[in-house]
């Protein structure tokens, strides 16, 4: 009895987290009935990781699904490297290379970061239902700081912080344009980046992986694509991008497709999966270009302190400055995957650290339960702070 009571409390959490997150609709509940089964999956692991010291037990059990590089920059004997090497979907942590762009042209005088841009021109990036919430977030709080001209126009460089705090993927493809493909792998060539795939434009590969846009179901679809050369797959993906900016009767048919499924015509299970053809990175270069960047050598001291002066907002909006001295960072949640980079030093030991943290194809359920708790922030903040948990995530991998 007391089992069925815990599976009929788990069941009625996830729903509910559900519900908030998709809203109490017709629609939401559709879709909840048609992800029935997603939603049991990893349900057992809801109930184990009630704290972080329960996470922690995960990460050591899933080492294809996590990898966790913590290093500090004054003691290397205290590095946490877990799949350090390991490839994992990146999401929007690739807007770190975009920043990075935008930083060293910055300073070297190639780009005005008072430029006034047209905000709808932004718009033209977003596909119906992808993340168009959080476009929308980031207009408004545009409007609400009163950096919108009367004609619609905005600094350039309250865009990109605009792109980083929510996350916006139309303007994360306004400026992958902006700043050119160019640019952005003379900006790895300077960094040394080894690991890292090239960021893509989100909205080609979201075109490119909804398998109604291919008039097909998403297995055979996904088997298709996961079958290309990597370059092959890019290309695909830049010319959808491409034709959907230049081509209206391409426009207005992705826009059809996007709009009669609101979204993608995916099960989450599919979702997540799809995920993995997205560019990539290891925690290992990802916390290695962290330290670099609090340690301010990365490109140049000039640039490293404007890289971080976007990224210290979480600092400066989240109120962390008791636990932290200083802070800054980048953090994905999308179907599956919740990922993040970060650099900081606590006020107490005063130890800085640089970081970089991927939890890559979760469970479905199990994705609910970390996410709708931004459990995945709360770790990775406190393994700065927090001796004891950085002990147990040690005995965890070790083990």
């Amino acid at each position: 009895m007391r089992i069925l009571k815990f599976i009929g409390v788990t069941v009625g959490t996830l729903i509910l987290v559900f519900l908030i997150v998709f809203g109490f609709n017709l629609d939401a509940v559709i879709t909840l009935f048609e992800n029935s089964d997603d939603l049991q999956d990893g349900q057992e692991w809801v109930s184990k990781t009630t704290s972080l010291k329960g996470l922690t037990e995960y990460i050591g059990q899933h080492p294809r699904n996590v990898a966790v590089v913590s290093r500090s920059a004054v003691n290397p004997d205290t590095t946490i490297s877990f799949g350090a090497d390991s490839a994992h979907t990146m999401g929007t942590l690739s807007n770190f290379f975009l920043l990075a762009t935008y930083a060293r042209q910055v300073e070297d005088g190639t780009l005005d970061r008072g430029e006034l841009i047209p905000l709808r021109k932004t718009d033209r990036y977003q596909l119906p239902f992808i993340d168009a919430s959080s476009h929308e977030n980031a207009k408004n709080a545009l409007e609400n700081k009163g950096v919108v001209t009367q004609n619609g126009k905005v600094p350039l460089h309250e865009l990109v912080q605009a792109a980083i705090i929510y996350n916006d993927l139309a303007i994360s493809d306004f400026l992958y344009y902006k700043l050119g493909a160019d640019n952005i792998r003379s900006t790895y060539e300077v960094m040394e980046v080894q690991s890292t795939d090239p960021p893509l434009p989100f909205s080609g590969l979201y075109i490119t992986i909804n398998p109604a846009t291919s008039q097909t179901t998403f297995q055979p679809h996904y088997e298709k694509l996961s079958a290309l050369p990597k370059q092959v797959f890019r290309d695909t993906v830049l010319i959808h991008a491409r034709k959907y900016q230049e081509d209206p009767a391409f426009r207005a048919r992705i826009n059809e497709t996007f709009e009669a499924a609101q979204g993608l015509s995916m099960q989450f299970s599919s979702r997540r999966d799809a995920l993995a053809l997205f560019p990539k990175s290891t925690a290992g270069e990802l916390s290695r270009l962290m330290l670099q960047l609090q340690q301010n050598q990365l490109i140049s001291p000039a640039v490293s302190k404007r890289i971080k002066g976007l990224m210290d907002w979480l600092f400066e909006q989240q109120s962390l400055n008791s636990d932290f001295k200083f802070y800054g960072g980048l953090y994905d949640n999308r179907m599956g995957l919740l990922n993040g980079i970060d650099y900081g030093a606590s006020t107490y030991s005063g130890e800085p650290f640089g970081q970089a943290v991927f939890f890559d194809s979760l469970q479905v359920a199990f994705w609910f339960h970390m996410s709708s708790n931004l459990m995945h922030q709360d770790y990775q903040q406190r393994l700065m702070w927090d001796p004891a948990l950085r002990e147990t995530t040690l005995q965890q991998i070790t083990n």
